[in-house]
């Protein structure tokens, strides 16, 4: 039996995969976290065989989280479940040890075939990212404009509360730019934010 272990910190989508697994005859639910803290402490004691891990946590960044447990659990077959589709975050997740890729839109209907994929050493990646990445010619990140100017403003020294008066947009709104900048440029900080940014050019 494979044993499981979700995080993802909207319960409903916990309480939708729990039945679907622990049905399919070969992987059981062994745990659940809410956080990657909660997480960190439960495969610290004991790891899983695979897990489900949300890219977009509220304490953190699953694709920094990704490479930190990979450390703890080499072993471990890790599936990022993830409303992200873009060609950067797909790259990042293995790049950092990810063994599949899963889009939230088909997870509860995939979720049973990137198990059993995963576990026999290869890697499992959704139709729709698949798709997705044949088209994509250029390896480059790609980022909106919106993503740009806060980028620019984060270069200049600028904090988020600042960017969002410069900006007139919520701070909360600003938070979830940062967000998505954090996962397309890999970056766990705001000095990896604007070093990686340089790397690729777009400071």
């Amino acid at each position: 039996m494979i044993n499981v272990h979700i995080t993802e910190d909207q319960a409903m989508m916990v309480e939708l995969f729990i039945p679907v697994i622990n049905a399919s005859g070969f992987a059981r639910i062994s745990g659940h976290s809410y956080t990657l803290s909660e997480c960190r402490k439960k495969l610290a004691s004991e790891c899983t065989d695979v897990l489900l891990l949300d890219i977009n946590m509220p304490d953190g960044n699953g694709l920094a989280f990704c490479k930190e447990i990979r450390e703890l659990c080499p072993r471990m077959k890790i599936i990022a479940l993830t409303q992200h589709n873009e060609y950067s975050c797909v790259k990042n997740m293995f790049k950092n040890g990810a063994s599949g890729y899963v889009v939230k839109s088909e997870a509860v209907r995939e979720v049973l075939e990137a198990i059993l994929v995963v576990m026999s050493g290869k890697e499992y990646i959704s139709p729709d990212i698949e798709r997705m990445i044949s088209k994509t010619t250029k390896e480059a990140i790609a980022l909106t404009s919106r993503e740009m100017q806060v980028l620019q403003l984060v270069a200049k020294g600028m904090s988020y509360a600042q960017i969002a008066e410069h900006m007139i947009i919520a701070p909360t709104t600003v938070n979830s730019y940062q967000k998505k900048l954090h996962l397309k440029l890999d970056a766990k900080t705001r000095f990896e934010l604007i070093e990686n940014a340089k790397k690729e050019g777009f400071i």
